[in-house]
This record gives C-alpha cells, sequence and structure tokens, in this order.
C-alpha cells in the first residue's frame, strides 16, 4: 500500500510518501495561505522522485490541525480530491501526532503544545492505553488557553512536552514540572514521514465522512470573532448613563 501523508497546518507545508510503512521520502515546500499549487507540486515532485503516479496512492494521510486556519484547509481539500479518485483517507490531529513517536520511544505520558500566537497555545497531555499497544488516552484534552492554564490542568507531570509552544514557553514548563524533557527543535512540528509510515494502520474514514470533514481548529478564527463581535448585542444602559 502506498500512503500519502500531507501537512499544511503551518508556515512549511510537508509531504511524505510511504510503502507498507516503509518510508520512500519527504519533501517540505513554503506554504502561504493561498498556494495550493505548491502541495500539489511538492506531491507531483516526491511521486517522480520514487517512480510513482497519483495513480498509485491507496490512501492519503492528513493532518488535520490545530494550526494555521487556511492552512489546515488546503491539504484537506486535497485530500478530497484525492478521495474522489477512489483514495482512501485516514487523518489525524497536529497534537497526537506530536506526540505519537515519543510513546514509540517508550515514554509514557507527553504534553504536546502547539504556539498559537496572541498570548495562547494549543495543548494536550496523553498517555498511552493500558489496553492498546496504539491507542492513547488523552489525560488533558485537546484546547486552546494560555500557557499558564494549560500547565495548571495537567495533573501528573508528563515525562517530555514536545512543539513550538513548548520551545515558546520551555522556561514556564521547567518552572511547572523541573524534571520534564524540552523536545529539540528539530521536533517541533508534526512529522508527515511518522505519519505516512503509519497511515496504512489507522482506519479509513468512510466517503461519507470524507464529505463533511472538517479542520480541527479549537478556537474561532480572527475573522470569526470579528464577526461574532459585530453581532453582539450593546450593553444595556445604567440608569446612570
Amino acid at each position: 500500500m502506498i500512503t500519502l501523508a500531507l501537512d499544511t497546518s503551518h508556515a512549511v507545508g510537508s509531504v511524505a510518501l510511504a510503502r507498507d510503512g516503509v518510508v520512500l521520502g519527504e519533501a517540505t515546500f513554503s506554504a502561504p495561505a493561498t498556494h495550493l499549487v505548491e502541495l500539489a507540486r511538492a506531491v507531483e515532485r516526491l511521486l517522480g522522485e520514487n517512480g510513482l503516479t497519483a495513480r498509485d496512492v491507496s490512501r492519503v494521510a492528513v493532518v488535520l490541525g490545530p494550526g494555521s486556519f487556511t492552512g489546515v484547509r488546503i491539504a484537506l481539500a486535497f485530500a478530497k480530491g484525492l478521495a474522489a479518485a477512489g483514495v482512501d483517507v485516514v487523518g489525524m490531529d497536529s497534537l497526537s501526532l506530536l506526540a505519537r513517536p515519543f510513546f514509540d520511544e517508550g515514554r509514557e505520558r507527553v504534553g504536546a503544545m502547539i504556539d498559537a500566537k496572541r498570548g495562547e497555545i494549543y495543548g494536550a497531555v496523553y498517555e498511552r492505553e493500558k489496553a492498546s499497544a496504539t491507542a492513547l488516552a488523552a489525560v488533558v484534552s485537546p484546547r486552546a488557553e494560555s500557557p499558564g492554564a494549560f500547565l495548571d490542568a495537567i495533573p501528573a507531570a508528563p515525562e517530555v512536552f514536545v512543539g513550538t509552544g513548548a520551545i515558546a514557553h520551555g522556561a514556564e514548563i521547567l518552572a511547572r514540572f523541573p524534571r520534564a524533557d524540552l523536545a529539540p527543535e528539530s521536533r517541533a512540528f508534526p512529522s508527515t514521514a511518522y505519519l505516512a509510515s503509519i497511515g496504512h494502520l489507522l482506519p479509513a474514514f468512510s466517503r461519507d465522512a470524507v464529505r463533511t470533514l472538517e479542520p480541527v481548529y479549537l478556537r474561532a478564527s480572527g475573522a470569526e470573532r470579528k464577526r461574532l463581535r459585530s453581532h453582539a448585542p450593546a450593553p444595556e444602559s445604567s440608569p446612570n448613563d
């Protein structure tokens, strides 16, 4: 099975290929918000380097976010286009994809944090499911909030923190959890190579589910927040106004 993995959830896009779990290659590209064409070119180039075409792809694995609002939609739209041609689609959110490789290395509890700007992070803490060799349990469910509020919600110290949010707020993390490790910057982004390597093991979405599949945002976009504010009722005047 040939699996193509896609990620446009952050500023640098990434694609990877695997055959039955063995990674064939990976490529990165600039991922400006409107350049779906850059993703298509990267996929075509990677397939060509491996003597393959889009017809050889059996499954597409897409990173669903959270991350760049527009960016996440680009990879998802591309995946839906392949689904229309009969390719199976699987997906994974950015936070669990950041965490999963560390469980393969023997870690038992991992904190994933993505820098969400505006003083917030996207964060979650995962543990390995006791009854499964591959499933993860969210000890702290995925959320968007201030780093302090997220760290306050963690009931037991993760062994390692990973992601751009962990890099940005490393000092605060270590002040709270001095025995925790901080993953290096080289591992700060979700790995499409890893996603491609496990994509054949993930359950595929049904055709109906693919059509209605939406990105994982965790918070409203700037445009949505502006729209909501514009429709909010004006505060009532007090008797002293």
